[in-house]
């Protein structure tokens, strides 16, 4: 038998993080936080227009749905004081902050427990994941409160990939939604990464 390389809690935890993160989309939709977490015209309409069937089949593949911006080289976290300047924000900033700060706890989590898995969720390099790992709890936090926003939606700008994700999702007939499902993990897997 083929063994998962994501376990159970944390593929579980990974489809809360992507059903919250297409909640948020939904929320901030034609808001201008909506652009910041790169979610262009259309594209918030169409993940919005999910009935919740098709939401939690589109919420159940192996990656990540959004991407992490976060600095993760050593030093590289905010200060006390910069930490204060930032606190404040619309009601918007506050869930897309709140959302980061548990997107970036799971990611530096499955860094820790399984820097494979991280990777291949993520779509980051193992570099990257061994960075983030090497961080501790209250770094990883500062780093995520660095970034504004510290979340964006994955593969926003590839031409076909949401279009394409989003009718596998509408029409999922003889398997389709599972090539879709393994496709859209394989190629974030092995796009460029920093």
């Amino acid at each position: 038998m083929e063994r998962e390389v994501l376990d159970r809690r944390a593929f579980a935890e990974l489809r809360r993080l992507n059903a919250a993160f297409l909640g948020l989309i939904h929320h901030c939709e034609g808001s201008a936080m909506a652009s910041r977490l790169d979610c262009r015209s259309g594209l918030s309409e169409m993940i919005a227009g999910l009935d919740p069937d098709q939401a939690e089949m589109l919420c159940t593949t192996r990656a990540a749905l959004f991407s992490l911006k976060l600095d993760t080289r050593p030093g590289q976290q905010m200060g006390v004081a910069e930490q204060a300047r930032v606190s404040g924000g619309s009601a918007d900033e506050l869930l897309v902050r709140e959302f980061g700060l548990v997107a970036s706890s799971f990611a530096w989590h499955l860094s820790q427990t399984s820097p494979m898995a991280a990777a291949l969720v993520l779509g980051w390099s193992r570099e990257r994941v061994l960075e983030l790992g090497a961080l501790s709890l209250a770094d990883v936090v500062r780093a995520t409160l660095a970034c504004k926003p510290a979340v964006t939606l994955k593969m926003w700008a590839h031409p076909r990939f949401w279009p394409d994700l989003l009718c596998s999702v509408r029409d999922p007939g003889d398997k389709g939604w599972e090539v879709a499902r393994a496709w859209s993990a394989q190629f974030i897997s092995q796009r460029p990464r920093k």
